[in-house]
């Protein structure tokens, strides 16, 4: 497989797949808004139980360390099951791969808000994360084929600001929620959030066959892709880290800062408007230079998780640095993600599942190993330690990769839905 960039310049686009001769382009719009909402959704699910972790541990009689398993084994089965079910539904009507990723999206989460023990709820969690990674692989591709071709960066931007937003205000608003009202709530907040989605899928989307061949043949032809391989791995070592150390933000800001639990979430939400004007900060750089944003970003998360672990004890300095690891984590996704379909030529569904897969299974990682480090002697603080290690390591993988990803290149177009 050639290294040639699956980037789309606006002189060297493919035609868009019209959606129908009866969508227009107000509908067409409102479509690609919905799934933007369905990523804000998804992934906010995935990452819920991070703020409120002490509350459900204690609401279904386990530590905290067993409850981030609710993340941990909610992104270990999305990371395994992304790739080959991103693949094997190739062939399906989009519209109708949508709705049914959807439902099961709103059963999971309906199913968690009435769950009273911890099997119930991890029972839950796998349903929403089976259909979880396909959801990701696949909505900026077909946000693509909704609109004109001359708009197609402008969608899948829309598209993947969903994911970015998700990352840095899902957790904090539903930690709120949770806190005010209990864990129960905040699942049905987001099964709620689910299903108006789903009728959106259904009212705004026309038929999209697929164009996808739908063959498992296409993991390991863009496995073959070196720069792509690298890619992965950086993706895989900065989401251990700031998963290790975000799943566990509540008792680290409780056992180390002081902070109070009721304040929890209110940081939280100063971390994600951070993380809000780092999402605007990273569109308006990324396009430039994907490998100089990336490298920004890594060299102040990394600077920012270790002094955090040397001065988490004090309040000012703590806040600060949860301000600016929130600005610097903003710019990864999108980063990432660009650069990943920079590197995929044809074959955008099967590398995109690929970065679902490293992605999530590094939250799975990294979720466990920060739950491990938790209940341990070492406790709360020694995760953002491990974590700042870890971002290092991927900033000194980029900084060690291939100079071609230095080229300045416009946001990506997926097309092959």
């Amino acid at each position: 497989m050639t290294q040639t960039s699956s980037t789309l310049t606006p002189d060297r686009q493919r035609p868009a797949a019209a959606p129908g001769p009866g969508t227009s382009p107000v509908r067409a719009w409102l479509a690609v808004i919905a799934l933007s909402l369905g990523t804000f959704s998804f992934v906010t699910t995935e990452t819920l139980p991070i703020g409120l972790l002490p509350s459900i541990g204690a609401g279904v009689d386990v530590s905290v360390g067993t409850a981030g398993f609710l993340v941990t084994g909610f992104a270990a089965v999305a990371a395994i099951t992304a790739a080959p079910l991103t693949t094997l539904c190739g062939r399906m009507d989009r519209k109708w791969l949508l709705a049914g990723l959807l439902v099961m999206y709103v059963a999971g989460n309906l199913l968690a808000t009435v769950a009273s023990s911890y099997g119930a709820l991890l029972s839950a969690r796998v349903l929403v994360a089976l259909a979880h990674g396909v959801f990701w692989s696949i909505a900026a591709a077909i946000a693509v084929r909704l609109v004109p071709e001359r708009h197609a960066v402008r969608a899948t931007a829309l598209v993947l600001g969903g994911i970015s937003l998700a990352s840095v205000l899902g957790v904090p608003l539903g930690t709120m929620i949770g806190q005010r009202s209990g864990w129960h709530t905040a699942f049905a907040a987001v099964a709620a959030i689910g299903f108006v989605v789903l009728v959106a899928v259904l009212l705004l989307l026309p038929n999209l066959p697929a164009q996808g061949s739908g063959s498992l043949a296409a993991l390991p032809r863009v496995l073959r892709n070196g720069r792509l391989r690298v890619a992965v791995a950086v993706t895989a070592l900065v989401m251990i880290g700031h998963f290790l150390a975000f799943t566990y933000i509540a008792p680290y800001l409780e056992q180390i800062t002081g902070i109070s639990e009721g304040m929890v979430g209110v940081l939280l939400l100063v971390f994600g408007a951070a993380g809000f004007a780092g999402n605007f900060v990273a569109g308006a750089v990324v396009g430039r230079s994907v490998h100089g944003t990336l490298t920004g970003a890594l060299v102040l998360m990394t600077v920012s998780l270790a002094l955090l672990w040397v001065f988490g004890d004090s309040r000012p300095a703590a806040i600060t640095l949860l301000v600016l690891w929130g600005l610097a984590f903003a710019a990864l996704p999108v980063g990432l993600q660009t650069w990943v379909l920079q590197l995929a030529k044809e074959e955008s569904d099967a590398a995109s599942s690929l970065y679902v897969a490293a992605f999530n299974g590094a939250i799975a990682v990294g979720s466990l190993a920060g739950g491990l480090l938790v209940d341990s002697a070492a406790g709360p603080r020694a995760v953002t330690a491990v974590a700042a290690a870890l971002t290092a390591c991927a900033l000194l993988t980029l900084l060690l990769s291939a100079r071609g990803t230095r080229a300045p290149a416009p946001s990506p177009i997926a097309t092959n839905a």
